[in-house]
């Protein structure tokens, strides 16, 4: 009765350690898409980092971190072009930004020619002493 009792438990942590890892996987793949933007005053807008887009789908942002209660952005997709400019292929959707907002964007980068895109965060509530920081993550292919 004690060999089938261990073999039993045995069985349940292997898959309950199986489903964990499973269903982290995803997660841990797209951990480096980490994004920070920081802004000094009221309407100030920054980009992230440059990613290479390979589809018609949304971008995909998630605002998981801010350092001063009150604040937030707006963010739009922009491809960039050969030169490292930026343009705006967001046909005028822009999106809201706090802390635990997560927002698939659309967005015309492919349909307009372009391989690589960034999202422009412009922030508002901004303390004017300390500024405004915000962090996640954003995918350019989802």
């Amino acid at each position: 009765m004690t060999c089938k009792k261990a073999i039993k438990n045995a069985v349940i942590f292997t898959a309950m350690l199986l489903i964990v890892s499973i269903n982290s996987t995803p997660l841990i793949s797209k951990a480096g898409n980490s994004f920070g933007v920081a802004f000094s005053v009221d309407g100030e807008t920054t980009f992230t980092g440059t990613q290479e887009k390979w589809t018609s789908s949304s971008v995909q942002m998630l605002c998981t971190d801010k350092d001063i209660d009150g604040s937030y952005y707006y963010g739009k997709v922009y491809a960039i072009d050969d030169n490292d400019d930026p343009v705006d292929v967001s046909h005028g959707y822009e999106y809201y930004f706090d802390v635990n907002e997560t927002h698939n964007m659309l967005n015309w980068v492919n349909e307009e020619g372009y391989t690589r895109a960034a999202v422009r965060c412009e922030a508002y509530s901004v303390d004017d002493y300390h500024g405004a920081w915000f962090g996640g993550y954003w995918y350019p292919d989802i």
